[in-house]
Order: C-alpha cells, then sequence, then structure tokens
C-alpha cells in the first residue's frame, strides 16, 4: 500500500501525516516499533529497499514514511522504478510526503519542473493521495471558524479578519498565535484589540526591495516580488499596509529634521528611506499614498482579484 502527502500547505500535509500514523498505530502498531521514518536527503536507495521488504517486529506491517523524495532527482527516479518493479511484493506501508515551496509551485499556474519527474506520476495515480494547496482568503476564515469551533475557542468575527490579515495563510502560525490568544482571553472572546496588541504581523524585509523597484521604474521586478509575496502565504491587505507604511516613511523622511526616534522607525530604515526617496518626486510621493489610500478601499470592497489590482496599481506608479 502506497500513500502519498503534498503540495504547500505544510501544516495541513504534516496533520493528515499525523493522522496516518495515529490510525496505524491503533489498528496495527500500539508500540510504535514499527514506524520508520527516512529523508530523502540523505538516504541511500539500498538502505530504503532494505526497509521496504523487511520483516515488521510483532506486527503485521510497517509504515515507512519517505520525506521529500521529488527534490532528490537522482533518487526519485530509482525509487519510481523500484516501486514499479516491485509494488506487489512489498507488504509493508510506504508513506511519500513532500513539502513543496508555494512561491515555486503554484496550482493555478504552470506547475514546477519538480512535479513533471516519474515519481510524482507514479504516485498522483495511487488510490490514496492528499493534495494540500495553501487556502485562499475565503477558505481561510472558514478553516479558521472551524478550528475555533472545534477547540471551543471564542473569537469576535472582527478578531477573526484582524488574525487572518497579520498573520496570512500560514496555518501552523495561526495556530500558534491562536493559542496564545485563546490563553490571555480564558473567560472570553478574544477582540479585534487583543489582535493588535498580542500579534505581531508579519514583516516581509523584502518590501524594500519592492519599493525600490517601483521607485527604479523596474516593473517586471515590482510585479513578480507582490506574486511571490501572496504565493507565499502574505495577505494583500497586510501586503498593503507594508507599501502603506513604507510610502508613508519615505514622505515624512523628506524632512531633513527627522529622524528615526520621532518616526518610531530603526535608524536603517530612515537610511533606507531617504536613499529611496531619491527616486521619487514629493508630487509622485503624494499620487502614489493617494492612490494606495483608494487600492484599500477597492481591496476591501471590490470582488475583483486582489493580486490585479495590486498589479495595476503597479502598471500605473511604475
Amino acid at each position: 500500500m502506497i500513500f502519498f502527502i503534498y503540495v504547500t500547505d505544510h501544516y495541513r500535509c504534516q496533520q493528515k501525516l499525523n493522522e496516518l500514523k495515529t490510525g496505524f498505530k491503533e489498528k496495527r502498531d500500539p508500540s510504535g516499533l514499527n514506524l520508520v521514518s527516512l529523508n530523502a536527503d540523505n538516504l541511500d536507495f539500498d538502505a530504503f529497499r532494505q526497509e521496504a521488504f523487511s520483516v515488521p517486529f510483532l506486527s503485521e506491517k510497517k509504515m515507512i514514511v519517505i520525506k521529500n523524495a521529488l527534490a532528490n532527482k537522482k533518487l526519485e527516479k530509482t525509487i519510481a522504478e523500484f516501486i514499479k518493479d516491485s509494488e506487489t511484493k512489498i507488504d509493508n506501508i510506504l508513506c511519500f510526503i513532500d513539502f513543496l515551496d508555494p512561491i515555486k509551485y503554484r496550482p493555478s499556474k504552470n506547475k514546477s519542473l519538480e512535479l513533471s519527474g516519474t515519481l510524482f506520476k507514479l504516485l498522483t495515480k495511487q488510490k490514496f493521495h492528499w493534495e494540500f494547496n495553501l487556502l485562499n482568503n475565503l477558505e481561510l476564515a472558514g478553516w479558521l471558524k472551524d478550528y475555533l469551533q472545534k477547540n471551543q475557542i471564542h473569537f469576535e468575527p472582527a478578531a477573526i479578519n484582524k488574525l487572518i490579515i497579520s498573520s496570512g495563510n500560514d496555518l501552523q502560525a495561526l495556530v500558534i498565535e491562536i493559542a496564545k490568544l485563546s490563553a490571555y482571553k480564558k473567560n472570553g472572546s478574544v477582540t479585534a484589540g487583543d489582535v493588535n496588541n498580542l500579534v505581531q504581523a508579519k514583516f516581509d524585509e523584502n518590501i524594500f526591495n519592492l519599493i525600490d523597484a517601483l521607485g527604479q521604474k523596474k516593473r517586471q521586478l515590482a510585479l513578480k516580488l507582490i506574486s511571490d509575496r501572496l504565493n507565499s502565504g502574505t495577505h494583500p491587505l497586510m501586503l498593503l499596509s507594508l507599501i502603506s507604511r513604507q510610502f508613508k516613511i519615505l514622505i515624512r523622511a523628506q524632512n531633513p529634521k527627522a529622524t528615526a526616534q520621532n518616526l518610531g522607525v530603526h535608524p536603517f530604515v530612515l537610511l533606507k528611506a531617504r536613499q529611496q526617496g531619491r527616486n521619487f518626486s514629493s508630487d509622485q510621493l503624494k499620487n502614489i499614498f493617494q492612490a494606495l489610500i483608494k487600492l484599500d478601499s477597492q481591496l476591501k470592497s471590490s470582488a475583483v482579484n486582489p493580486e490585479l489590482l495590486l498589479n495595476l496599481f503597479v502598471a500605473k506608479n511604475c
């Protein structure tokens, strides 16, 4: 029997693996002595083959988990050929799990080369395979509400929205923040104010690169940086907030008397802002900031794809 778990939502991939392990132990191996984990990064094929054919200890089967086999180009083809030749002879359970980079792998666009190999094609034809992509905003809200209900944690609706904007669709980060917030509010509902006070928003250091690209009129680079950040889980409103914050600093940094202390930023941020400010005139900065205010309203009220709105902003201001 072969299981395959893959794609970009690492939290749900891991949850599925935990579910399979628990089921295996409950049904076949209470001691857990026949659960084996292998990592393809440093895996020797002979070691893998030996485990696949080895006899379980006081159990009907072994469950062998192989992580990141798709990433090992030399090994994945060999494993694929081995499975084709020996699948009917293997009594043990093989469970492949591959955590993929959300920037490189985009299910709505061309799939990356790492998914074009023989092993991937073979594994996706198996009866038991699960594909977990990063959740979009609507799916994320539904998942979060279900998670809160299941764990009997109370959040006000505004707090749910604020948490999504602050943490994006990194479910592991969300779960950690929920645990922190629920411990803080043991006997009441978590409010948007609680989220503001306790959750540190994801800050993308590459925001400087995006502002540089806008100032230097590198449109294609700016579009790529926006696409990468959205595909890696940054919420559109959080990305907009980071862009707006930096342009606000650029405007205030035009005052030669401005200091890092009175701007409330690190000295490096002020230095970077003064460097970036040379790429914009005062009128350009004001016009861009007005465009960002308009974009904020559009993202909150329009049904248009957020990435398209952000791309239009780049096209008009780059």
